[in-house]
């Protein structure tokens, strides 16, 4: 046996004794992109060893244990646009996530998340590796990466199973709060929307009920189609309801936005298939929540 046949023998050995497959192990399939062409003056190597890192990091860790991604990849992309060079080997920047999964029984998947996260300042030098560790963390940009990983992994598991994502939404406070006492931007708790503000409001008892909408509008509404094999009109419509009354108690709420954000779109175009009625009633609700879209409601006149 040769040394490399030796090596690949003993990696699937430890993944056997493991009880994990080597090339299941990993729950995200990730787009990394790092866009630096605002940044001048700074060597053009870094960037490229940035993005292979941050594929790397993404793509080649096990974020959880949960057995309803096995043998499942979450697809997602992750663009990282640098603006400013702070310093040697500290960037100013921002950072825009998004996440699908397909819907059961299709050929088409749903929009799950669509973020914008405008508060992004790191050090990195070139051929860094990125460590990190749930327990102690010691650099700003695997923390807010990892962060949102949790948050993908947290909203896919909650669409599959009812809370199925709280191990995840539990970890995106954990990192919010040893972050914190670092001091680095975008983990002030005195914000509505940044990102302490979406941990806190995942793990909100008193905000359960969105995790339940969340899965009924993509387990009851989209994975199991009515007999015309079109998604199930009720559920979406039931979600509208669900977002007004947490409108009405909770007006600043980030996961209004968040879902907005996600699912504005592809809502509009299920919306537009009911009845006149249901559109009537989708088109005043939705006006309320999202007053600043209303050329896209439009269709629902």
């Amino acid at each position: 046996m040769s040394r490399r046949e030796m090596y690949c023998w003993l990696v699937s050995l430890f993944f056997t004794a493991a009880g994990i497959s080597p090339l299941s192990a990993q729950e995200l399939s990730a787009f990394v992109k790092v866009n630096s062409s605002r940044v001048q003056g700074t060597h053009r190597q870094v960037f490229d060893t940035l993005e292979e890192a941050l594929r790397t990091f993404i793509n080649g860790r096990r974020w959880t244990d949960s057995p309803l991604l096995a043998g499942k990849r979450v697809n997602c992309s992750f663009t990282l646009v640098v603006t400013e060079a702070l310093s040697s080997g500290s960037f100013k920047g921002e950072l825009y996530v998004q996440s699908h999964r397909p819907v059961e029984k299709s050929d088409h998947s749903t929009p799950m998340l669509n973020v914008r996260d405008t508060e992004m300042e790191f050090d990195y030098t070139s051929h860094q590796s990125l460590q990190f560790d749930l327990n102690f963390i010691q650099g700003n940009l695997t923390a807010i990466i990892a962060y949102y990983a949790y948050l993908i992994l947290g909203l896919d598991l909650d669409s599959r199973s009812s809370l199925g994502g709280t191990s995840c939404f539990r970890n995106m406070e954990l990192i919010a709060v040893n972050a914190q006492s670092h001091g680095w931007k975008g983990w002030d708790r005195r914000g509505n929307r940044n990102r302490p503000a979406i941990a806190a409001a995942f793990n909100d008892g008193a905000l359960e009920g969105y995790r339940h909408m969340w899965f009924d509008y993509h387990r009851q509404g989209l994975d199991v189609p009515a007999a015309n094999g079109a998604p199930g009109s009720e559920k979406i419509v039931s979600s509208v309801l669900f977002l007004s009354a947490l409108q009405a108690k909770r007006p600043t709420s980030v996961l209004i936005k968040l879902f907005g954000d996600a699912k504005l779109e592809e809502m509009v175009n299920l919306l537009s298939q009911t009845d006149v009625r249901e559109k009537k009633q989708a088109h005043e609700a939705l006006l309320k929540l999202y007053p600043a879209r209303n050329n896209e409601l439009e269709r629902l006149r």
